[in-house]
């Protein structure tokens, strides 16, 4: 669901990015920005709870720090890579090839999709088994 969000998202943003003009009314303007918000702005929340779902619980610690610290990487250089790239094709031009990178990160979260429910099971069995291991018998 994350991915396919993502990759919907895009495309109303980059309606934003060159449909609107002059003559586009506030209420054309904030559909089409509210339909992107939707799409790109639901992906973070499930991608996190998907990885709390595929990660053991001694594990979620190093998983969600990788995870945030790669999501600041990207938060800190995607800017340095848009200016890069406003400086080489011109604003709208850069914006529309950033929007790739939404397209790609849609890819790869529907690439999640195709074990995430194995991954689940066998988070859900270890726990299972580590738990019936820990239980205290009493006689």
């Amino acid at each position: 669901f994350a991915g396919a969000m993502a990759i919907f998202g895009c495309f109303p943003f980059w309606a934003v990015l060159n449909a609107i003009t002059n003559e586009t009314t506030y209420f054309q303007t904030g559909f089409i920005t509210i339909l992107s918000g939707i799409g790109m702005g639901a992906t973070g929340p499930i991608v996190k709870a998907t990885l709390q779902n595929v990660t053991l619980p001694t594990s979620r610690g190093q998983a969600f720090a990788l995870f945030n610290t790669f999501d600041d990487f990207g938060r800190g250089l995607g800017p340095v890579f848009v200016a890069a790239l406003i400086t080489t094709f011109g604003r709208t031009k850069a914006f529309n090839i950033a929007v790739l990178g939404w397209l790609f990160c849609g890819f790869f979260n529907l690439l999640t999709s195709l074990t995430v429910q194995k991954d689940e099971q066998y988070v859900q069995q270890t726990v299972r088994e580590q738990l019936n291991n820990e239980a205290i018998v009493v006689p």
